[in-house]
């Protein structure tokens, strides 16, 4: 079975590599298309938007102080967010959970604003 995927690059990755006002867990979209065998697939990793990281992060600070969050960090599907289903289930592993604000042009090798 093959799989196209779009990739993501990491800040060091890039160009211009790592730089202050990368964030740890941001990294780029791009329009880089590749497909490939599903057997290359290691594991399962979320892309938030930036404003869905920040619910979510403060959504596991309060779990973790034993505030038992009184709504869910993403509005519900009856107020028409589309993205509901790629919000991560309960606790994540950190190491899983990237957001991305701007677009990697890989041929043109400099970061664009993203338009979503």
């Amino acid at each position: 079975m093959m799989m196209s995927i779009l990739w993501y690059y990491r800040p060091e990755h890039t160009d211009s590599g790592r730089r202050p006002e990368d964030l740890p867990d941001e990294i780029f979209a791009s329009k880089h298309r590749d497909h490939l065998s599903v057997a290359c697939i290691d594991d399962l990793c979320f892309v938030l938007t930036f404003n869905e990281y920040c619910r979510y992060r403060r959504f596991l600070r309060l779990l973790q102080e034993g505030v038992c969050p009184v709504t869910t960090p993403v509005p519900g599907p009856e107020e028409g967010y589309c993205r509901k289903d790629r919000q991560p289930p309960g606790c994540v592993v950190p190491e899983r959970l990237f957001f991305c604000r701007r677009v990697y042009d890989y041929r043109q090798k400099r970061l664009l604003k993203n338009p979503y």
